[in-house]
């Protein structure tokens, strides 16, 4: 879907895209699909790991290193929760259930794709994030991403009881 799309799965779910990121024979399983939450936020933490480096003490890094998970030692995401970003809005956020598995997706703001219809927006070259570009939902749009990962159908009080 391109990485044009805002808060959506299609242009978030993977870090860097639909293809394979990381390769490294001997060391990494090959074709390992990991279906956990996880982010380009997690490179920095990953690779300052590999490095042998130490990450900053003097800030939050919200990143995770990924090792654990890429060479199967853990089969679950360190991410409770993950915010999407439109610039400096927050347009969505990910609860990754600790308890229950579960994997809750609320969008607050969304974009406005152009031309209309489509998945991102291709005749600006970008996506405004704020003003007439977005469209804010109240109460917002809620999925279950375990059985809609598409985000195609949203939930609301008469079809999930949770």
């Amino acid at each position: 879907g391109g990485k044009g799309m805002a808060g959506w799965e299609g242009g978030i779910h993977v870090p860097g895209g639909q293809d394979p990121v990381f390769r490294w024979p001997g060391v990494l399983p090959a074709s390992t699909v990991i279906d956990e939450p996880k982010s380009l936020i997690d490179i920095y933490p990953t690779v300052v790991h590999l490095a042998g480096g130490i990450l900053p003490q003097d800030r939050v890094i919200n990143g995770q290193n990924l090792m654990p998970l890429l060479q199967g030692r853990a089969q679950r995401s360190e991410h409770e929760f993950l915010f999407h970003r439109g610039g400096s809005y927050l347009h969505a956020v990910q609860w990754h259930q600790k308890d229950g598995g579960a994997i809750w997706k609320a969008h607050y703001v969304i974009r406005v794709f152009h031309p209309l219809g489509a998945g991102a927006c291709y005749d600006r070259g970008f996506c405004p994030c704020f003003g007439e570009g977005v469209t804010h939902h109240d109460p917002p749009l809620l999925f279950d991403l375990l059985r809609d990962p598409s985000e195609a159908k949203p939930l609301s009080a008469d079809t999930e009881p949770l």
